[in-house]
């Protein structure tokens, strides 16, 4: 018989929807790390402990993968709408959400963050220095509603949604694996980390 996934009840969300205008249009789930496009490099890593993979991106995208792809309900409205657009297509109440340019996942930290979830709506990783990174977090379907209005208003910062939800706030050490790649500058310097060899 096979084995149920560790968070079979969890779906994981992968965000893949923004302009790349940092990277000068460049797909930065395209990118190559280990042999594998990023995105499906992510995917990997995944794919065993979660009941469900979703992309949300442009229709069409990344059909390659063999996830649901999730297009935004409306473009151009930030992460904050690929976040709503795919917490409504999701079968599941909690959802581990990251972003396509986060190439390294530590499950021991998802796996904390999903155990906190039961007594929030948001769980995100902040470091030392109090930054905090949102596409990296927990995420509940009652974030659905607070999101909703958000949009219409055209308040479209996530850190307005966390004030308005149960957010807790993970301690982390980025050093050694959290690594964000927004420009070609940030992919050459990941490829020279030990632990990121794209």
């Amino acid at each position: 018989m096979k084995k149920l996934p560790e968070f079979g009840n969890v779906t994981a969300v992968i965000l893949a929807g923004g302009e790349n205008s940092r990277m000068g249009g460049v797909d930065k789930g395209m990118l190559p790390v280990k042999n594998l496009p990023m995105i499906q490099y992510i995917a990997k890593q995944l794919e065993s402990y979660f009941g469900e993979i979703i992309i949300g991106g442009k229709a069409g995208s990344y059909s390659f993968l063999g996830y649901r792809i999730i297009p935004d309900v409306s473009e151009k409205m930030g992460p904050l709408m690929g976040i709503y657009s795919c917490l409504l297509a999701s079968a599941s109440d909690l959802n581990f959400i990251t972003a396509c340019d986060i190439p390294d996942i530590r499950i021991g930290l998802v796996r904390e963050m999903i155990r906190l979830s039961t007594e929030s709506d948001i769980v995100v990783p902040v470091s030392a220095d109090n930054n905090y990174e949102p596409l990296h977090g927990i995420y509940r379907k009652s974030v659905i509603p607070v999101a909703a209005e958000l949009l219409k208003e055209k308040r479209l910062r996530l850190s307005d949604l966390f004030v308005k939800m149960k957010t807790i706030y993970v301690p982390f050490d980025g050093r050694g694996w959290y690594y964000n790649i927004n420009t070609p500058a940030d992919y050459s310097n990941y490829g020279k980390n030990p632990e990121g060899q794209a």
